[in-house]
C-alpha cells in the first residue's frame, strides 16, 4: 500500500501583521495556499498549518480528530506568538472557520478573524460522508484497486468516536460566539448547500459588533478555489486591511 506523507506547512514572512489560515476538514493547506500567497503580496506575515492526517490515506486519517487538529491549530497560534508577532489575525475555511471563531472565543488578544464557510452543525453521517468522498478522490487519485478502496473505506465504521468529538466542539463554538469581542468577517458561497447561508446568518446574528457579512455569489463551498477565487481575496484583503472595519 503507498505510504503518504502530511502536506508541508506554508509560512511566507512579510510584515509585523502575521495571519494563521485555517485549511478545511478532509483538506489540506492548498485550500488556502493561493490566499495565503496574496496576502503575503499584501505585506502580511502568513502561515498555514497542516492537520494532522490530512492528505494521507484514509486508514491513517482515522487515527486523529478534532483534540489532534485543534492542538495543531493551538501550536501554530504559538508558533507566532514565539516568533514575535505581536498582531496576529486568524482565518479559515469550514472547520478551519470553526476553528478561527473558538480562537477568537479563546484568545481576546486576536486581532481579527476571517470565519468562511462555517458549519453551525453536523450530524455523524453528514462526517461519515465527507470522509467516503475523501477517500473516493484520494484512492482514485492514486490508482487504488476496487479491494484496496473497500479496505480504506471500512475504516469509517471504527469513527463513531471521532465524529461524537466533531459534533460536540461544534455545539460548544457555537455556544461561545457573544464571547468574541473582535472584528469578524463571515462569509458564505452561493453556490454552496443552502445550510451554510444559513449557519452564517445564524453566527451573524450571535456575533457582537464590530462584524460584517458577506456573500460572494460565484463561490462554493471552498471560497479560496476556483469561481469566486478573486472576489474571495479581495475581501478579505479588504478586511485586514481596515478598508471596511
Amino acid at each position: 500500500m503507498i505510504k503518504l506523507k502530511n502536506p508541508r506547512r506554508i509560512y511566507l514572512k512579510g510584515g509585523n501583521h502575521a495571519i494563521l489560515l485555517l485549511h478545511s476538514f478532509t483538506g489540506t493547506v492548498r485550500d488556502v495556499k493561493g490566499l495565503a500567497q496574496r496576502l503575503n503580496n499584501e505585506g502580511f506575515t502568513t502561515y498555514v498549518p497542516s492537520y494532522q492526517g490530512h492528505g494521507l490515506l484514509l486508514e491513517d486519517f482515522v487515527k486523529s480528530d478534532m483534540d489532534d487538529w485543534w492542538q495543531n491549530v493551538l501550536e501554530s497560534y504559538k508558533f507566532l506568538k514565539q516568533e514575535g508577532y505581536e498582531t496576529i489575525s486568524v482565518a479559515g475555511v469550514s472547520l478551519g472557520g470553526l476553528f478561527t471563531l473558538k480562537l477568537l472565543e479563546i484568545f481576546p488578544d486576536i486581532h481579527s478573524g476571517v470565519a468562511m464557510s462555517v458549519p453551525r452543525f453536523k450530524d455523524e453521517a453528514g462526517i461519515f460522508y465527507r470522509l467516503e468522498q475523501y477517500s473516493t478522490r484520494l484512492d482514485k487519485m492514486l490508482g487504488l484497486s476496487e479491494d484496496e478502496h473497500a479496505e480504506q473505506i471500512a475504516h469509517i465504521q471504527n469513527y463513531h468516536l471521532g465524529a461524537q468529538k466533531f459534533c460536540r466542539m461544534i455545539d460548544e463554538i457555537m455556544t461561545g460566539l457573544s464571547q468574541i469581542n473582535q472584528p469578524v468577517l463571515i462569509m458564505y458561497g452561493g453556490r454552496d448547500d443552502a445550510s451554510y447561508a444559513e449557519s452564517a446568518q445564524y453566527i451573524f446574528q450571535k456575533l457582537k459588533e464590530p462584524k460584517q457579512i458577506s456573500i460572494i455569489s460565484e463561490a462554493g463551498h471552498l471560497m479560496p478555489l476556483g469561481r469566486g477565487q478573486l472576489q474571495t481575496e479581495e475581501m478579505i484583503v479588504s478586511f485586514f486591511c481596515h478598508k471596511n472595519v
